[in-house]
């Protein structure tokens, strides 16, 4: 019975040779498991150099010598403030905020040739594209356009940053203009009311004048039908002064008509 007990003792040394392969699998293990966050894509690396492809989120298993680069594939917002000249050379610091996203399919070539600082490549070639479109409007057009040059920006930032990045959306918020140049549009626009209000003062005058000169014809033609009326029946201006006496004497008599004609016409004195 010694004997059996003593053929299955395990030298201490392969024991121990065991427990350290064990240790250094469990190790490798590890050292092989890599986890790519959800918005993610991993690009594996070994001695500097890109290999195999892309990893998509999740758990991954690779050899522990390769490392693995996570880069964000989500829509990042970036906001800035650039200055511009407009068409009539005033400048404009526009608010503009650029949407991007680094899509799978550039990951690799973007981070092989630019870096993780892809959007400090972007962001300049965003603001020449902006004052190029900027300079064909005037100052003070610029914010009844700001859709179109919105519109404009946003077509050619697709069209020259495909290659490294996808953009979503162009928003212009804001232009800000100088002190100089804001009084002088204040001062051009009070002008522009006082014009307003001396148009509406002249037309005005004008139908006044017009409803008066219509009235004074309105007049003169009474006045001259009445003459008529007088010359062609005389007894006519003495119905007028009866209906206006008051009945009270004394009394003087007009003669009313024609030297060959002539009507007596009683009058109250005053």
């Amino acid at each position: 019975m010694a004997k059996n007990m003593k053929s299955n003792n395990v030298p201490p040394a392969a024991a121990a040779a065991g427990t350290i392969t064990a240790v250094l699998v469990i190790a490798a293990l590890l050292m092989s498991v890599r986890t790519v966050d959800v918005g993610h894509i991993g690009i594996v690396t070994s001695f500097g150099k890109i290999v195999g492809d892309t990893l998509d989120p999740g758990l991954h298993l690779i050899w522990p010598w390769r490392k693995v680069v996570s880069i964000d594939c989500r829509i990042l917002r970036t906001e800035e403030k650039t200055q511009c000249y407009s068409q009539d050379l005033q400048l404009v610091e526009a608010d503009i905020t650029i949407l991007t996203v680094l899509t799978p399919q550039n990951a690799v070539a973007v981070y092989e040739n630019i870096g993780m600082q892809y959007l400090e490549q972007v962001k300049p070639r965003v603001f020449e594209i902006l004052k190029q479109h900027l300079a064909k409007y005037e100052a003070e057009k610029l914010v009844e356009n700001r859709e179109k040059l919105r519109d404009e920006v946003f077509k050619a930032c697709q069209e020259r940053l495909h290659e490294i990045v996808d953009i979503r959306d162009i928003v212009i918020s804001n232009f800000d203009f100088s002190d100089e140049y804001e009084q002088a549009i204040e001062r051009k626009q009070v002008a522009l009311q006082d014009s307003l209000r001396a148009e509406n003062e002249l037309k005005k005058a004008k139908i006044e004048a017009e409803q008066a000169i219509e009235t004074a014809k309105g007049e003169a033609e009474a006045i001259r039908v009445r003459g008529q009326a007088l010359q062609e029946s005389p007894n006519v201006a003495q119905l007028e002064v009866i209906k206006k006496w008051d009945g009270k004497a004394p009394q003087t008599v007009v003669l009313q008509g024609s030297e060959t004609n002539n009507i007596p016409v009683l009058l109250p004195i005053r």
